[in-house]
């Protein structure tokens, strides 16, 4: 992919499909290496593991970020903001930023409308343009070193939880990982860092206690990381549910005012976009568009609006806003269960495992699932796999998700014809129907394990 990006300095375009190609070789490569590892223990050692998962990321480094156009809207937000502006404020095509013309700002993305990125994740754009200016690889560099903490802190859970530790390769080598992060510079290597930290501070003076080293002082850390990966992006909220039990009153009510506090500051200088028209100016007025315009590469959802309405189910239609209070509904149900689930089960493989829940309950439903979407699920993925007292055949309830960490780079075709992005019935059906048929396997086999327990 890096010797593609050489030649034709683009990964997307009429070179898309060559870009797939190259991926499904990687991820049949990291299939491969799953099994080597299982069926073969220390084979791969921890430094080979590491050492080739930092080497793959250091050859996209050398790649410019053309799969995704995100990157460019963080530096302008970072430019932006590094002049006195509010990334809130004004569209990027506004006359009045005319003052501040660089040119990544005709690089970046839905130019009509101001930032949809949350604080936390304006904090990181701000301080990389304050380092390094609108620079696309030191955002490059940012990520993978973020990303690569996260793994740390993988490491450390599996090993807590009684994993094998090379289940580090579910996410160090897995290709949409290497391919979203270095390349791609996604936010979320950010948003999984700070998630991983969290939970490992949430969890990390219970174990200090089990091994009769004291309980640690500082639970508090785990409040402000959990904030902070909320305020990059809101999808973090969907694991609390099973922090619920961990944290106490003071972590569970601090949360909720730290996170509303550092809300503040940017809503009160820009507003805060929750009503009026969807100009997408205001902290949340981006968020306002996405929520009710976009769709894209969406699972059940998209069936459903087809179901519903006799449109073609890829663009905006009147059955979307009842499709959508279902999903709350589902969603609400699923962080409730999480919720009573993790009061009944409270050790650590159960609780990294219940946390993966109202994840996949995400991924199945929204409406809009770009393949970087999904890391944040992927990130849990080590813990889904069978730990070292369990059966074989609990591959089954990781089997979809690696499945679709394979697939969902076929949605990238849309960027075929640079003169008409859609999408494709059959990229649809190759990422959803095996998806959703393997998924409907691991709850039947999930389901025969709790009656085998009963």
């Amino acid at each position: 992919m890096f010797l593609l990006d050489l030649q034709h300095e683009t990964l997307r375009a009429n070179i898309t499909p060559t870009t797939i190609g190259f991926y499904a070789v990687a991820f049949l490569a990291f299939i491969g290496a799953l099994i080597i590892a299982e069926n073969r223990p220390g084979f791969l050692s921890p430094r080979l593991i590491w050492g080739t998962a930092i080497a793959a990321r250091l050859i996209l480094l050398l790649t410019t970020p053309t799969l995704s156009d995100d990157v460019y809207r963080y530096l302008w937000d970072g430019h932006v903001a590094a002049n006195g502006v509010s990334p809130y404020a004004l569209p990027i095509d506004s006359a009045e930023l005319d003052f501040l013309d660089v040119p990544v700002r005709g690089l970046a993305n839905n130019t009509w409308m101001a930032s949809p990125y949350m604080p936390a994740a304006q904090w990181v754009f701000y301080a990389l343009n304050w380092v390094a200016g609108t620079n696309v690889i030191s955002l490059q560099i940012a990520m993978i070193t973020f990303e690569l903490g996260a793994a740390f802190f993988v490491s450390k859970l599996l090993a807590a939880a009684s994993f094998p530790s090379h289940r580090i390769l579910l996410w160090l080598w897995n290709p949409l990982v290497i391919v979203e992060v270095a390349h791609s510079a996604h936010i979320d290597g950010w948003m999984v860092f700070l998630m991983m930290a969290a939970v490992w501070y949430t969890f990390r003076p219970s174990l200090l206690a089990e091994d009769g080293s004291g309980q640690s002082s500082y639970a508090w850390i785990s409040v402000v990381l959990m904030a902070f990966a909320t305020l990059t992006k809101v999808l973090p909220v969907l694991i609390l549910p099973a922090f619920f039990w961990r944290w106490n009153w003071w972590q569970r009510i601090g949360y909720g005012l730290l996170t509303l506090a550092l809300l503040i500051p940017a809503g009160t200088r820009a507003g805060w976009g929750l009503f009026g028209p969807l100009d997408g100016t205001g902290l949340f007025g981006a968020i306002r568009i996405y929520n009710d315009q976009w769709k894209f590469n969406s699972g059940l959802f998209f069936w459903a609006t087809r179901w519903l309405n006799d449109g073609d189910g890829y663009t905006p239609s009147p059955a979307d806003g009842q499709i959508k209070l279902v999903v709350a509904g589902i969603m609400v149900f699923v962080l409730l269960l999480t919720w009573w689930m993790a009061y009944r089960n409270q050790d650590l493989k159960s609780s990294l495992r219940l946390m993966a829940v109202p994840l996949i309950a995400y991924i199945l439903l929204t409406h809009t699932v770009h393949p970087w979407y999904f890391l944040i699920l992927l990130i849990f993925l080590p813990f889904l796999a069978p730990s070292i007292d369990e059966h074989k055949n609990h591959w089954l309830i990781t089997a979809p998700w690696i499945y679709l960490s394979g697939a969902i780079i076929l949605s990238y075709m849309t960027y075929f014809d640079p003169n008409d992005f859609r999408e494709f019935a059959w990229v649809r059906n190759w990422e959803w129907i095996p998806t959703l048929t393997l998924f409907a396997i691991s709850i039947l086999f999930s389901a025969s394990r709790v009656r085998a327990k009963a």
